[in-house]
């Protein structure tokens, strides 16, 4: 599986933007974004427009999803007996220390 965030910027005077962020439907919006998700089936992305604060709420998802598909690679690789120790430096170099729950 692989998710993808898009931002750019629009023109307001061009674009038929609504007035409010489409996600949080509170502040005005400064960005169009996208986000996809490729699970092997042809799937439509979100699309909408954002406001900042949104904006980072969204790379955050795409964060937590790819720290989750890194770790569940690392167990798979330690399953089957593979030496992990250099993806799971990198791992905690990029998100850091997993979070216990």
């Amino acid at each position: 599986m692989s998710e993808k965030v898009t931002f750019s910027a629009f023109d307001p005077i061009l674009f038929d933007a609504p007035s409010q962020c489409d996600v949080c439907t509170s502040q005005p919006p400064m960005f169009h974004y996208e986000y996809a998700i490729d699970e092997g089936v042809r799937e439509q992305p979100r699309k909408g427009f954002c406001c900042r604060s949104c904006a980072t709420k969204l790379l955050d998802t795409l964060q937590r999803a790819e720290s989750q598909a890194w770790a569940q690679e690392e167990a798979f690789l330690k399953t089957n007996d593979v030496d992990t120790a250099d993806l799971e430096e990198r791992r905690f170099a990029t998100f850091g220390a997993p979070s216990r729950r």
